[in-house]
């Protein structure tokens, strides 16, 4: 299910076009195409139309947002899929070792073209400035490959229906258990935006107040908003208007 309000995919039958969206990415690309860009300009109509004519579109959802939806979730998993091949390049020291011991997932050329990139120049600097940008993260997220939408998801009642509040979603996400099976928070920035959530849940969603903010308005009032999505939830929903805030 891919709602209108969000961009991944949620519900039973979500993990089935994952998987086959990376199949198809998998069986069509080649590294040596060059970068995702290039890679969509070349293959992008054509891996779309396989996984198109696999699904039957419901609900009305338009075309368009179903094609959006694959072609961003194979750039993920495109990404996902390189960092792992770097991570085992890296696992040796020398070239000969990493051409003779080649992953069973990539091709023998893809990945002589990997690893003669994987050292160059290029790559060293577009690693170094990702590494700096990773150091720059504040928050650290405890739910592996989960994401933000699909934790959401799963807090929801089923006798009610409805989900928990945005502050008991954040605490889910951003600790976890120690030996002693306590909650322990990740890092002290993440409790003290938890602190702000639950102060402002509890002033929402008190009997005073006519209209509370939704759950997408508390953390966007939080945590602002970045270009398509709302922060803490990652590019999957897309922020409130801010005259829904207002």
């Amino acid at each position: 299910m891919i709602s209108d309000d969000i961009d991944i995919a949620v519900g039973s039958g979500a993990r089935d076009i994952v998987n086959y969206s990376s199949w198809i990415m998998r069986t069509t690309i080649s590294f040596g195409d060059g970068n995702w860009h290039k890679i969509v300009l070349k293959h992008g109509e054509a891996m779309w139309i396989r996984v198109r004519d696999k699904f039957e579109v419901q609900n009305g959802l338009p075309e368009h947002k179903l094609q959006g939806f694959v072609i961003s979730t194979m750039q993920r998993l495109f990404r996902a899929w390189k960092a792992r091949l770097h991570v085992i390049y890296s696992s040796y020291d020398n070239d000969k070792d990493r051409l003779s011991h080649h992953p069973e997932d990539v091709e023998l050329d893809d990945w002589k073209h990997l690893a003669k990139y994987f050292g160059s120049d290029e790559f060293n600097v577009v690693s170094k400035r990702n590494k700096r940008n990773r150091e720059k993260q504040i928050t650290k997220h405890s739910c592996g490959t989960r994401s933000s939408t699909e934790v959401e998801k799963s807090t929801i009642n089923p006798l009610t229906g409805e989900k928990d509040t945005p502050d008991k979603i954040w605490e889910i996400q951003y600790t976890r258990k120690n030996v002693n099976g306590e909650r322990v928070w990740l890092d002290p920035q993440s409790e003290q935006i938890h602190g702000h959530l639950q102060t402002l849940v509890v002033e929402q969603w008190s009997e005073e107040i006519e209209n509370p903010m939704t759950s997408d308005e508390i953390l966007s009032s939080i945590l602002g908003t970045r270009s398509g999505y709302v922060q803490g939830k990652g590019y999957g929903e897309k922020p409130p208007k801010k005259s829904q805030m207002q």
